[in-house]
């Protein structure tokens, strides 16, 4: 019949075949997990707010408090969950961080709260309201906020807040 059968497997062939398969194998799964898969690139609209850009803002309020060395440390907080806002917002928070500054501050503001403050305070707290309100104006939407807040004790004092169309503390009123 037939004289040509087939002859037994070559062991090295079959051990090299069998390596280049798991090194295939291996490099694969690397490269797996190093691609993004399509869900991971592509951001879900539904669950993300874009976060707007607000870096001229921020250099804006730098050089206003900032003028006379470091008085302030601005920082800006993404999507933020409280009660100016029922979606997520981006919040730019200017902390005092001058020991002296803020012992002023925080005697003109209780004294403007007790209604016994002088026209310098009024005015001084008054000017703090006046350049939040303003770089507010400039914010993307009318959900973010942009806040002045001064350390007393171990809690932080807000003495000026404001969203795009709204002030979310009431500005001083200042006397004519």
């Amino acid at each position: 019949m037939h004289k040509n059968r087939r002859g037994p497997i070559n062991k090295v062939f079959l051990t090299i075949a069998l390596i280049v398969v798991v090194i295939f194998a291996a490099v694969l799964t690397y490269f797996t997990w190093k691609m993004p898969s399509i869900n991971q690139s592509v951001p879900n609209t539904a669950q993300t707010q874009p976060k707007a850009n607000y870096s001229a803002i921020k250099k804006n309020i730098n050089k206003k408090f900032n003028q006379n060395g470091r008085v302030v440390q601005i920082k800006e907080e993404h999507n933020i969950n409280d009660q100016t806002s029922n979606k997520p917002h981006t919040v730019i928070i200017i902390k005092l961080t001058d020991p002296q500054t803020q012992k002023y501050l925080k005697a003109s503001y209780e004294a403007v709260q007790n209604n016994q403050a002088s026209d310098d305070q009024k005015v001084y707290i008054h000017s703090i309201q006046n350049i939040v309100s303003t770089q507010a104006k400039k914010l993307a939407n009318n959900y973010d906020v942009i806040q002045f807040v001064y350390k007393d004790g171990k809690k932080y004092v807000p003495v000026a807040s404001s969203q795009k169309h709204k002030d979310l503390i009431k500005p001083v009123k200042l006397s004519n």
